[in-house]
């Protein structure tokens, strides 16, 4: 059986609301001397008391409840990443998380559980703003606060990358090290609706890159026309011949996959990269370090963005900082391995960057 306040109380002789100020961290405790706060924690340590948080989450008039609220995200290595930094820092903030799936239930059965269980606060990882409209509205219309989490949100709490920055620098570390001829390897362009945030910025960011460091080239784009074709050989030896024929020397593509399916290609193909073309991906993902050879890639932070994004949730919940609009760029950094090539007489810009 549970060991309650009434047990402590019998074992201080200390009465009940003393007990219970104290161990719930309530003001008035610090009226009591020194010497009785510690008798109380003492007895209930060693008693193996355990606070009902249901029951103080009632007294405080909210819930120490999150929300971890994911769609179908892909790649299941970033998305652990990112949820070891949202369990992290709920975790330190004193907060529990329930985990909820997009598209295992309706939107209608998800509110029913965020309502039910009280929830604080919710963090979504989606690739759309629309996909969680119905939700959010939701939230909104009970005052629980929500951010996203590596997904911009204008005018509420995101937290992402400044994935468009990152292109561009990649654009530049192939200028520096002499490449003449750069182009972007991305994910189809869809007919019936628009790029994600992520794939939007990444192209952007290529496209500023070119325009700043190649103003005299028009930026080419290949994008697949499919994205099952990722895993098609002959699609893809079909796209190294394309780069050799346009005697491309530097390939920055969308992602990590899409850099190590490229590099793998090519060198079952006899054209082995860095020699070939250099290749750069993006993600530092595990992609890039299984691959041969090591990737050059641009490197996100999913766990700071997980962390960060609880923590601006948090801080409204506690109204520690009342500002509802938290709406983040993480820097990222390039991690160089072994991918890209110095081309001609720039080994003197390799040993400036290093």
């Amino acid at each position: 059986m549970a060991v309650s306040l009434k047990d402590i109380s019998q074992k201080t002789g200390i009465n009940i609301c003393s007990v219970s100020q104290v161990l719930n961290g309530h003001p008035k405790a610090q009226s009591l001397r020194t010497e009785t706060r510690e008798c109380i924690r003492t007895a209930a340590r060693e008693l193996g008391y355990c606070r009902n948080e249901m029951a103080a989450s009632v007294a405080r008039k909210r819930g120490n409840v999150l929300a971890f609220v994911s769609g179908e995200m892909g790649g299941v290595e970033y998305t652990g990443r990112i949820q070891n930094g949202v369990l992290d820092a709920a975790s330190e903030r004193g907060y529990t998380v329930t985990v909820h799936r997009l598209g295992t239930m309706t939107d209608a059965e998800i509110i029913r559980k965020l309502i039910g269980w009280r929830v604080a606060g919710v963090i979504f990882h989606v690739s759309r703003l629309e996909v969680i409209r119905e939700i959010a509205d939701v939230l909104d219309s009970n005052s629980i606060p929500w951010g996203t989490v590596n997904l911009s949100n204008p005018g509420g709490i995101g937290v992402t990358t400044d994935d468009a920055d990152g292109i561009e620098s990649a654009v530049r570390l192939l200028y520096d090290r002499g490449h003449k001829k750069v182009v972007f390897f991305a994910n189809t362009k869809h007919a019936l609706y628009d790029q994600t945030e992520y794939q939007f910025r990444r192209e952007a960011g290529f496209r500023r890159g070119m325009e700043r460091y190649y103003p005299d080239q028009t930026p080419v784009v290949h994008h697949m026309k499919d994205s099952p074709l990722l895993n098609n050989a002959e699609y893809m030896r079909g796209l190294v011949d394309t780069l050799l024929r346009e005697k491309t020397d530097g390939v920055i593509c969308e992602s990590d996959l899409f850099a190590s399916t490229l590099s793998r290609t090519a060198r079952a193909a006899g054209y082995p990269v860095p020699e070939t073309f250099s290749v750069v991906g993006f993600g530092d993902s595990i992609y890039s370090v299984a691959s041969y050879p090591c990737l050059t890639t641009i490197s996100q932070d999913f766990e700071q963005m997980g962390a960060d994004t609880v923590r601006f949730v948090a801080d409204v919940i506690e109204k520690r900082n009342p500002a509802s609009v938290r709406n983040i760029l993480l820097p990222v950094e390039i991690v160089e391995r072994d991918s890209v090539k110095t081309i001609g007489n720039n080994k003197k810009t390799e040993r400036k960057r290093k």
